[in-house]
């Protein structure tokens, strides 16, 4: 056994970063078309997500975004300023150069679970085929399985897209604290979705 736990030990050093990228790239799972009757941009990384979208809408990928998410973050709370994180990725999207009547908000959801509800709602409501969804790469494998069982049944496709983070870079998560955290978090997220829904 000890012999055992020693080799182990040393395949573990020698192929640390191929394991450590595999266990970041696991959680990224996104699908090649971002064609679609519109794009929902999931509430949180208002900036990453919102400039992305700002992006995807001037690609003709989709002809409308609504920005999701009802949370306001705390630093604005701070300063008496109550705005959604769906207001923060509206901006975004805009200062990236989207064109502001493309770019709509929909303050709905503090999870991505009621955010899928709310999407599932609205998208029905407009009579929408297929709908595209954009969260931080890490989220995108979570994400996906939590909208395709909100939607089983609803007769859309949901297609998912990741919008790359500015504050560390997805292929060495590893080498920032904001990295180390975002894997951390969404690792434990996916446990409790799992267990939860």
């Amino acid at each position: 056994w000890l012999l055992a736990c020693g080799v182990l030990c040393i395949a573990v050093l020698v192929f640390r970063i191929t394991i450590l990228h595999g266990i970041g790239s696991f959680l990224i799972k996104t699908d090649a078309s971002c064609k679609a009757d519109a794009l929902y941009v999931l509430g949180g990384a208002s900036f990453d997500r919102g400039t992305y979208s700002g992006h995807l809408l001037m690609a003709g990928c989709v002809p409308v975004a609504y920005c999701t998410g009802e949370n306001v973050p705390a630093s604005y709370k701070a300063e008496g300023r109550m705005v959604t994180e769906a207001d923060l990725s509206r901006s975004a999207a805009i200062r990236a150069g989207a064109d502001p009547t493309k770019v709509l908000p929909f303050p709905y959801g503090t999870s991505t679970w009621e955010e899928a509800a709310g999407v599932l709602y609205h998208a029905k409501s407009m009579g929408f085929d297929t709908v595209l969804v954009l969260t931080t790469d890490f989220h995108t494998r979570r994400v996906g399985k939590v909208f395709s069982q909100r939607f089983r049944d609803s007769g859309m496709a949901v297609l998912v897209q990741a919008a790359p983070s500015s504050e560390y870079d997805a292929a060495r998560w590893w080498k920032s604290e904001e990295g180390l955290l975002m894997v951390n978090n969404e690792y434990v997220k996916s446990l409790y979705y799992a267990i939860t829904y």
